[in-house]
């Protein structure tokens, strides 16, 4: 079974955004999996790195939507945005310079995290571009 499981209650019903999610998703059970097989340091940093990088990508898709189409939770969702990715790079540099290691409770913090922004913030998302009759591919 996966770390972390997507289901129809993570969708927020933006197919672009969903399927960003499910490959943050895909990238922390890989990210659980390295940790869990033992992998070297630099495999499980690499598969860090990949998640850090493509959550940065991911949070920019939605914060140009969230401009485009005037949401009103942008500064509120942008915070939240911009607390994460501190608090990713902070774990990066410290991993780098070998004060810390991915462990458990980082990976548990990770899941959290994921599950918690896909069914709460960004499901209020998902109701904005629905009330409004927005399509979005």
């Amino acid at each position: 079974m996966a770390f972390i499981q997507w289901s129809k209650k993570n969708c927020i019903g933006v197919p672009v955004v969903d399927e960003q999610h499910q490959k943050l998703f895909d990238i922390l059970n890989r990210l659980h999996e390295s940790v869990v097989e033992g992998l070297e340091q630099s495999a499980v940093f690499s598969i860090l790195d990949e998640l850090i990088d493509y959550t940065v990508y991911h949070f920019n898709t939605e914060e140009e939507y969230f401009g485009k189409y005037g949401y009103e939770g942008l500064k509120v969702h942008k915070e939240e945005h911009d607390r994460l990715t501190a608090q990713a790079l902070d774990l990066q540099a410290k991993l780098r310079e070998g004060s810390a290691t991915v462990t458990f409770e980082i990976l548990d913090f990770l899941h959290g995290w994921l599950m918690d922004h896909t069914t709460g913030l960004d499901m209020e998302f998902g109701d904005f571009i629905r009330e409004k009759g927005i399509t979005i591919g």
